[in-house]
C-alpha cells in the first residue's frame, strides 16, 4: 500500500468555510469516517473550536444547498443532507450524505472515480488548509487524479501533492487535537507557549490565569484534565508495547 497526501490551500474570500477557519485558527475539523460509491458519498466530521466560530459554521456547514467538499467553479449537482449528531458549546459531530453527484469535484469523489473502490481516507481542516491522506494500492496511478483535481480548481485554491512511499500511523491510537476539548486545548497551548512546562517554570498558574482572564482554579482544572488525557494515551501506547521502556 501507498499513502498520498493532498493539501488544498484557500485564499481569503474563496470559500465561506475557509474564511471562518482563517479567522478562527483554533477551529479543527477532523474526518472521522468517509465512504464513496458510484452513486453516493458520506462523511462523518468532528468540529471543535470557539463557540462563536461554531455558531457561524452552523449556518454554512449545515446548509443543504451548499457542497462543503466541491473544489470546482462549476455548480455541484450533488444533493446533500446534513444531520447534527451532537452539539456542544465547543464541539459538533456532523453526518453528511450526498447523492446524484457525478460532477462533484472533491478529492474523495474524484479519487473513487479514478482509482476505484477500497480507498481509505483521512482528513483534517484548519486555517487556510484542507489536508487529505489517501491509502491506495501499490499499483495506483496518481498522475491523472492529481491533474484532474488541479485543473478543475476554482480561483483562490491551490493544490499540493506529497507522495509518502510508506503508510504512516494508519489505525494507530494517536494524540489528535480534536480529541482534546477546546478549552483544555487552548489553555494547554498557552501554558506551553508561556513556559509553564519549562524548568524552572517561567509562569505560574495565577499569572497564566491573569493572561487568559479566567480564574486560577479553572486553569488548574483544565491543565490537570488535559494532562490526565495525555497520560492515559501514553499508558495505552505502553500497554501495547509501542513505547521503548528499555532506556534507549
Amino acid at each position: 500500500m501507498q499513502e498520498f497526501v493532498f493539501t488544498v490551500t484557500y485564499d481569503r474570500g474563496s470559500d465561506p468555510i475557509a474564511d471562518v477557519l482563517i479567522e478562527y485558527p483554533d477551529v479543527v475539523m477532523t474526518l472521522l469516517d468517509c465512504s464513496v460509491t458510484e452513486d453516493s458519498v458520506w462523511f462523518l466530521n468532528r468540529i471543535t473550536g470557539p463557540a462563536a466560530a461554531l455558531d457561524r459554521l452552523d449556518d454554512i456547514f449545515l446548509d443543504s444547498t451548499h457542497c462543503n467538499e466541491c473544489l470546482s467553479t462549476e455548480l455541484c449537482d450533488t444533493e446533500w443532507t446534513y444531520e447534527l449528531l451532537s452539539c456542544g458549546e465547543n464541539s459538533r459531530t456532523v453526518y453528511s450524505y450526498g447523492t446524484e453527484g457525478d460532477d462533484c469535484h472533491s478529492i474523495p469523489a474524484i479519487g473513487g472515480a479514478h482509482l476505484g473502490d477500497g480507498l481509505i481516507h483521512d482528513a483534517e481542516r484548519r486555517g487556510d488548509q484542507y489536508r487529505w491522506r489517501i491509502l491506495v494500492p501499490d499499483n495506483a496511478e496518481l498522475g491523472d487524479l492529481y491533474e484532474t483535481i488541479r485543473s478543475g480548481l476554482r480561483d483562490g485554491l491551490s493544490l499540493r501533492l506529497d507522495h509518502l512511499k510508506e503508510p504512516t500511523r494508519w489505525g494507530d491510537t494517536v494524540v489528535s487535537l480534536a480529541d482534546v476539548p477546546y478549552e483544555q486545548r487552548t489553555t494547554l497551548r498557552a501554558a506551553v507557549e508561556e513556559g509553564y512546562y519549562e524548568t524552572p517554570r517561567e509562569i505560574t498558574t495565577q499569572e497564566l490565569a491573569d493572561e487568559l482572564d479566567i480564574p486560577q482554579s479553572t486553569v488548574q482544572y483544565r491543565l490537570s484534565r488535559a494532562e490526565a488525557w495525555l497520560a492515559t494515551e501514553f499508558a495505552s501506547e505502553v500497554s501495547w508495547g509501542q513505547v521503548d521502556d528499555t532506556g534507549g
